[in-house]
């Protein structure tokens, strides 16, 4: 079966049997072309593949790991810092030179060949390092110094350039087109009227000075109430000693015995609740009879020191 013609209007600027030749010379071929006789069969570029005109999207690849951040030669806080680390002073302690006795020094007659030369190689690479410490040093103060001179031009720039724009006049395109608005309408740039202000700040400077003065009071009752209770602090090893012995002393009724209750923290069981503090305190049901019979010595005790640490402004 021939093959099917090629109406005019398919290739409108060729003739018929031209267009028919470029339409079979466009066909997919198999053939190795035989001006790439290199290509082996096993190469994906053995056969041709026409490409789209578009160029393939590039493919960052992920590098994994964070390289560390590292460190700061000159710190920011210090700013004689780049003069001192090249200073002659800074590079006499860090990479002092060798003594004359050491440079003087005979290399013993005993020692061979490649002892010499391995004693000469040290030598020399130490040599090396001073110098490489000296050059990187002096060449990192000039980079940072080029650097901070063009970060302060960059930011005076920026900042020349807004103030530039905050205060500059309105354009007149706007503001012949812009709508009518009453002078008293338009926003002041010196802010909102404000006629209280002064009342209010003088009464938050006074709140401020009031909470001031109660948190230096309670600061001087927390001090004088430590100075008070430092006399029986322990801070030397005879006291640490004679509270053990006290505390650990069998013969002191510390612990229990066949005859009482010591009084060791131990041997005193459940501390006492809210409720029996107030039944104590009010002669209730469930108090001994001998605190029954004492009456409000203990709560007038305990009010009385309250009253007095109050008047005298410290601890008793």
């Amino acid at each position: 079966m021939p093959p099917p013609r090629l109406h005019t209007a398919t290739c409108p600027h060729l003739h018929p049997s031209r267009c028919q030749r470029a339409r079979h010379s466009r066909l997919f071929s198999t053939t190795t072309p035989s001006h790439r006789p290199s290509i082996g069969p096993e190469s994906p570029n053995y056969i041709h593949v026409p490409r789209a005109p578009q160029p393939d999207a590039y493919y960052r690849p992920h590098i994994k790991g964070i390289l560390p951040t590292p460190r700061p030669i000159f710190p920011q806080h210090d700013k004689t810092a780049p003069e001192t680390k090249t200073s002659d002073a800074y590079f006499a302690l860090t990479i002092p030179p060798p003594s004359p006795a050491t440079l003087n020094a005979p290399i013993p007659k005993g020692l061979g060949p490649s002892t010499r030369r391995l004693i000469e190689w040290k030598s020399k690479i130490a040599d090396h390092r001073r110098r490489n410490l000296r050059e990187s040093l002096i060449e990192l103060r000039e980079r940072k110094q080029k650097t901070d001179a063009r970060l302060d031009a960059r930011i005076a720039a920026k900042q020349y350039q807004r103030d530039r724009l905050l205060n500059a006049p309105t354009p007149a395109d706007e503001k012949f087109t812009a709508a009518s608005v009453l002078q008293s309408t338009l926003p002041s740039r010196s802010g909102l009227q404000d006629p209280d202000r002064e009342a209010r700040v003088q009464q938050k400077r006074e709140k401020f000075a009031a909470h001031d003065a109660m948190k230096k009071a309670e600061r001087r009752n927390a001090l004088h109430t430590l100075y008070m209770n430092a006399r029986e602090f322990i801070v030397t090893e005879e006291k640490l000693n004679e509270a053990v012995e006290k505390a650990f002393d069998p013969y002191s009724g510390q612990f229990t015995n066949e005859s009482r209750r010591g009084l060791n923290v131990w041997n005193l069981g459940y501390p006492e609740t809210v409720k029996e503090h107030l039944d104590r305190a009010n002669k209730g049901e469930k108090g001994r009879a001998v605190e029954r019979s004492s009456g409000f010595s203990g709560v007038t005790d305990e009010r009385m020191r309250r009253i007095g640490e109050e008047l005298t402004g410290g601890k008793m």
